[in-house]
C-alpha cells in the first residue's frame, strides 16, 4: 500500500515540475533578435573599413571616420548636452501637440458626420502639401523664434495623426459595435469604450511615422534660424566644413530617434496587450 502511495507521488511530481525556462539568449537566439545587434555591427565595420587610414576609399574631410566622430564628440561635449535638450525639448512639444491636435480631430469627425464634412476638404488640402514648403511663410509670420519651429513640428505630425485616426476608426469591425448597441451602450459610450481602444493597434505605425517626421522637420526648423539644437549644429559646422561635427550631429540624431521609436513601440505593446490574447 505504501509502495502504491510512493508511485502516485511519484507521478504527480512527474506531471507538476516544469521544464526550466530558456535564458534570454537562448530565446534572443531563437527568436533571431541579434541579428539587429549583428547588422548594427556591420554597418559601424563597414564605415570604419572604407575611412581607415592607409586604406581609405573616400577622403576623411568628405565621410569623417568613427574615430573622427568620437574626436569631435570630445571637442563638442560641452555643446552638445544643450543641443540635445533643444532638440528633444522641440520635437517633444510638437509631436504631442500634433498628436493631440489629430487625435481629437479625427475622433471628432468619425463621431459627428457634419464635422467630418466641414473639416475633410481642409484636411485634404493640407495633407498632400509637404510641410517644409511652408517654411518661407514661417519665417515670415514668425520670424526665426521658437513659434515658427514648434508650428512647423505640430503641423507635420498632425497631418499624419488625422488621417491615420479617421482610417483607424473606419477600419474598427461593425460587429464590435453592434454587440455594444445590443447591450444597450450610448454612442458615447459605444466610442469611449470600444472604439478608441480598438484603434490604438492601427495608430501604432503612424505615430512612428509621426515620431521620425517630427526629427526631419526640427532639424529643417533650426536650419530657419536657432542658437541651440543639433540642426544648429550641424548648419554651424557645414559653415566651417567641420564634416566630423556634421557626422557626430547625424548619428546623435539617428540615436534619438531610435530610441523614441523603442519607447513608442513599448508604449503601444503595453497598451495593445490585451490583443495578443485576443488573437
Amino acid at each position: 500500500m505504501a509502495y502504491a502511495d510512493t508511485s502516485e507521488a511519484r507521478g504527480n511530481m512527474m506531471h507538476t515540475v516544469k521544464p526550466p525556462k530558456p535564458s534570454r539568449l537562448a530565446a534572443a537566439i531563437r527568436s533571431g533578435s541579434w541579428l539587429s545587434l549583428l547588422s548594427i555591427a556591420l554597418y559601424f565595420a563597414i564605415w570604419f573599413a572604407i575611412t581607415r587610414d592607409g586604406l581609405a576609399l573616400v577622403r576623411p574631410i568628405k565621410f569623417p571616420s568613427p574615430a573622427m566622430v568620437v574626436d569631435a564628440a570630445f571637442r563638442t561635449a560641452d555643446l552638445i548636452p544643450g543641443d540635445i535638450l533643444a532638440t528633444l525639448l522641440r520635437v517633444a512639444i510638437g509631436f504631442f501637440s500634433g498628436l493631440v491636435l489629430g487625435l481629437g480631430l479625427g475622433l471628432a469627425m468619425s463621431y459627428n458626420r457634419k464635422i467630418h464634412y466641414f473639416f475633410d476638404p481642409l484636411v485634404e488640402s493640407i495633407r498632400p502639401v509637404p510641410v517644409v514648403a511652408m517654411i518661407p511663410f514661417f519665417l515670415m509670420w514668425f520670424g526665426i523664434g521658437e513659434i515658427g519651429k514648434l508650428v512647423l513640428i505640430t503641423l507635420g505630425v498632425f497631418a499624419i495623426v488625422v488621417v491615420s485616426t479617421v482610417e483607424a476608426v473606419r477600419n474598427v469591425p461593425k460587429i464590435y459595435g453592434l454587440a455594444a448597441q445590443t447591450l444597450g451602450a450610448t454612442k458615447f459610450q459605444l466610442f469611449r469604450t470600444i472604439i478608441v481602444p480598438a484603434i490604438v493597434p492601427g495608430l501604432v505605425g503612424p505615430l512612428r511615422v509621426a515620431a521620425a517626421l517630427s526629427f526631419t522637420l526640427v532639424v529643417a526648423a533650426e536650419f530657419m534660424g536657432a542658437n541651440a539644437g543639433l540642426g544648429f549644429r550641424i548648419l554651424e559646422a557645414r559653415r566651417l566644413f567641420n564634416t566630423d561635427v556634421i557626422m557626430l550631429g547625424v548619428v546623435l540624431i539617428g540615436i534619438l530617434a531610435a530610441v523614441v521609436d523603442m519607447l513608442i513601440r513599448r508604449a503601444a505593446a503595453y497598451l495593445t496587450r490585451w490583443s495578443d490574447r485576443a488573437t
